[in-house]
């Protein structure tokens, strides 16, 4: 996969502007050791006896959200290993070994997101069975790990219950997908680019609007 720094960065973050609804802001920041020294206390003792990778990923992601969020706050780690964020954003976050992206939101209509990155690179026939479904044929199998993810990311941030590959059937239409968690009457919509060497993709799930608040613009408006 290309170095992944300076336009290539652009590149990612203007796709992901693209992917994102109206009140879901989004951005890309390159993995970075400097990020470490700007870690929070209760952060710092989350990844204390992680190793240097896992660490630089972490510390850049925590940079990332702040900037989205617009201020310095703690961001450490719940019992699900997610982040704990305050009571009024949603989000999710995503890297790969050079870049870590995020999506967050405060819109009321919008209950969860998910977010993933992955390069674009083949797997297996052994990895592409645990992905692909029968009925999911003709799919690139690592396109489709990082659409499920960000359907399974959303899915898990709205209180979903864990999903193995092959109980989310994706549905493709150009750069849209949908992904219906089988069994669960649900399905997530999401969207997806393939730029500077990542497929990227998007879910947002959205809250019913009250109809007592006809004046409040929906969440996935241009």
């Amino acid at each position: 996969m290309r170095h992944h720094w300076g336009v290539d960065i652009d590149e990612l973050r203007t796709a992901l502007r693209e992917l994102a609804p109206h009140g879901v802001a989004t951005g890309a920041r390159a993995i970075d050791a400097v990020d470490l020294a700007n870690l929070l206390p209760a952060e710092q003792a989350a990844i204390a006896n992680s190793v240097a990778v896992r660490q630089r990923e972490f510390a850049t992601g925590r940079a990332l959200l702040r900037d989205l969020i617009g201020s310095p706050i703690e961001i450490p780690i719940g019992p699900s290993r997610a982040p704990i964020l305050p009571a009024d954003v949603v989000a999710s976050l995503a890297h790969d070994r050079s870049v870590a992206i995020a999506a967050i939101s405060r819109h009321p209509l919008v209950a969860a997101i998910g977010i993933d990155i992955e390069p674009v690179t083949s797997l297996d026939a052994s990895m592409a069975a645990i992905i692909l479904r029968d009925d999911e044929g003709g799919l690139d199998p690592h396109l489709a790990f990082t659409l499920k993810e960000a359907a399974y990311k959303a899915w898990s941030n709205a209180g979903g219950r864990l999903l193995e590959h092959h109980e989310v059937r994706l549905t493709l239409d150009g750069a849209r997908f949908t992904a219906e968690v089988l069994g669960e009457s649900t399905t997530l919509d999401g969207s997806f680019r393939q730029v500077a060497g990542w497929s990227v993709a998007l879910v947002v799930d959205q809250r019913a609007a009250d109809p007592r608040d006809a004046n409040e613009p929906a969440a996935a408006g241009a």
